[in-house]
């Protein structure tokens, strides 16, 4: 079994990463493999809520939640693929850090094929999927902290606006 480990800071508060990598459909402004995505379960949150993505350039994949503690962590696995895997699953863990929250990811996964997906997760299937997982990572730093930035430039131009959605959550 192969794990991979990767880590970003979002210069953003807890909440708001946590929006974004709870919302199952939100994956495809900050997955640049991701062409589109549907939830295909009855639940859109929480443990046993899954989506479907479209891979670009082609192909799918099925992934369901197996682990949900708003606003700290969340455990995805693949429940289906046209990829050579037997084996999928990641736990994404949110830890506040002053003005910023620190995002650490831990994926394991195993190929098909015995001793030959061996050879060719250390040929290249590793490497591939650790350089997709970091542009992941850094694409959703920038999807978040855009987010913000939008937010803190809506409340400069309408305070008053702000205010009362505020005092309306």
């Amino acid at each position: 079994m192969t794990t991979l480990h990767h880590e970003v800071r979002i210069q953003a508060g807890i909440d708001a990463v946590w929006n974004a990598v709870s919302d199952l459909e939100a994956v495809r402004h900050y997955n640049p493999m991701v062409a589109s995505v549907r939830l295909v379960s009855a639940e859109r949150t929480g443990v046993g809520a899954a989506r479907r993505c479209e891979l670009k350039p082609k192909g799918q994949v099925e992934e369901r939640v197996w682990k949900w503690v708003p606003p700290r962590a969340i455990g995805l696995e693949v429940a289906a693929s046209d990829w050579p895997i037997v084996f999928m699953r990641w736990e994404t863990t949110l830890d506040p850090e002053r003005e910023s929250t620190l995002v650490r990811q831990r994926m394991e996964y195993r190929l098909r094929f015995g001793p030959v997906g061996a050879v060719l997760d250390a040929l290249v299937m590793r490497r591939k999927l650790d350089s997709a997982i970091r542009d992941v990572f850094a694409n959703l730093k920038r999807y978040v902290e855009d987010r913000r930035s939008a937010e803190s430039r809506a409340e400069a131009l309408n305070p008053a606006s702000s205010t009362m959605t505020k005092a309306h959550s």
